[in-house]
């Protein structure tokens, strides 16, 4: 009977061109194997990729620009500051002077997602892309290699409930747009690991019970300890049901948007007695019920989908795992035509509303007025007014620098950003 021993090394066979932080922790579990030279090389680049993490965390200290450079374009107008960079990104300098109600920095799932939205809801809408391609990390990029032509994901290329109406906030997003992205649906992810070869069904339960029973360790000691943790979850995960992601928001407006959840909490009253847990590690609640190996490794790779494994992912972002992934007709969605085809499609619907995208150009400044967002300057020094909002979808930390001088962050700049 194979047994799976080693989740962070089946993670990298998997998640090859993902990036280097969702599978650096696996850089500790190596040392364990016995390696092969083409393991060493591996073992080599996590460490690498390990370093330039602990270089990240580090950029979060000191964020003067000779420190961090969280945007890469060509630079060599700037000597001063050129680093590294990627030929044929842009310079920054394209745009115009105008006026819309509302601005948005970045064109990013969320930047997308807000200006598609603003404008269908009545709103004229600018978003600014300082790159020459929309979708932040959701993009794609081609090499060509020995004559052929390979492309590469820059962010996830893997996802769940795009193929049909779902809970999925992105499908829901294209739904309301009236737009359609089409997708490759698979019931299964295969894993190659130092012991062998299995594959995680999606979409049914038994045959997530038959894997169990083949590749563990104990197979129903590890049936058993599965089904408690989803019982000891199940009202926490049945809330992921009862209300969208979509539907949260941070102001007074939620009791309004969340109302449709009321009957759920009143048949589930205890939920709130979990609340906690939702943003507590998860690996608090595994360690009280799970011991079999296999079905621990097995959770550290679901954890590994929002970069960590078990110990430091929030409970929330299983939660839609252990109740979606094992309903019949669930399925993994891979969009046609790469990632970057998500970005095009929150695109067509942006421009169906009436709003724009400008690409290649890079926000200097959030203009500040009496504490009020109102603008942007350009790189290029073009203004443009902003009329209701400045919505920023670039990082805190460039978000801060826009600002330019120290501001007092009021309620009404925050909302606006």
């Amino acid at each position: 009977m194979a047994k799976f021993t080693n989740a962070a090394t089946a993670l990298m066979a998997v998640y090859a061109t993902q990036s280097a932080i969702a599978f650096s922790p696996a850089a500790s579990f190596f040392s364990q194997s016995r390696l092969t030279q083409a393991t060493l090389s591996q073992n080599s680049r996590l460490f690498s990729a390990v370093e330039e993490k602990n270089k990240n965390v580090a950029q979060t200290k000191d964020t003067n620009r000779d420190e961090i450079m969280t945007f890469s374009y060509d630079m060599s107008i700037e000597p001063k500051y050129e680093k590294p960079t990627y030929p044929g990104t842009g310079n920054g300098l394209s745009g115009a002077s105008g006026e819309y109600d509302v601005v948005v920095i970045g064109s990013g799932m969320g930047g997308l997602a807000c200006g598609a939205l603003s404008a269908k809801y009545g709103d004229k809408v600018l978003v600014l892309e300082s790159h020459i391609k929309p979708g932040g990390s959701a993009h794609t990029f081609s090499r060509m290699h020995k004559g052929g032509k390979y492309s590469f994901e820059v962010g996830p290329s893997i996802f769940e409930g795009l193929d049909k109406p779902s809970l999925n906030p992105l499908r829901i997003i294209f739904d309301i747009l009236g737009e359609k992205m089409p997708v490759k649906t698979y019931t299964g992810l295969g894993y190659w690991t130092p012991t062998g070869y299995w594959r995680f069904p999606i979409g049914s339960l038994k045959s997530f019970n038959d894997l169990l029973m083949e590749q563990a360790e104990d197979g129903p000691k590890a049936i058993e300890e599965w089904n408690a943790l989803r019982k000891r979850l199940k009202t926490l995960g049945g809330s992921t049901t009862a209300v969208s992601l979509l539907n949260l928001r941070q102001d007074a407006g939620f009791l309004a948007t969340t109302a449709g959840s009321l009957p759920f909490v009143a048949t589930h009253p205890d939920v709130f007695l979990d609340l906690s847990l939702t943003f507590d590690s998860l690996h608090k609640t595994v360690d009280e019920i799970v011991t079999v190996p296999f079905l621990r490794n097995f959770i550290d790779t679901m954890c590994i989908f929002c970069g960590f494994p078990a110990k430091g992912a929030m409970t929330a972002h299983m939660l839609y795992i252990l109740e979606r992934f094992f309903e019949e007709g669930a399925a993994y969605s891979v969009p046609i035509g790469g990632t970057e085809q998500l970005a095009n499609t929150l695109i067509r619907g942006l421009e169906k509303f009436g709003g724009k995208i400008q690409l290649n150009a890079h926000v200097d400044e959030i203009v500040v007025e009496n504490n009020r967002a109102v603008g942007v300057r350009l790189k290029n020094g073009s203004y443009i007014k902003a009329k209701k909002a400045v919505v920023s979808n670039a990082t805190p930390f460039d978000t801060v620098k826009m600002l330019g001088k120290p501001v007092r962050l009021t309620l009404e700049i925050i909302s606006s950003g």
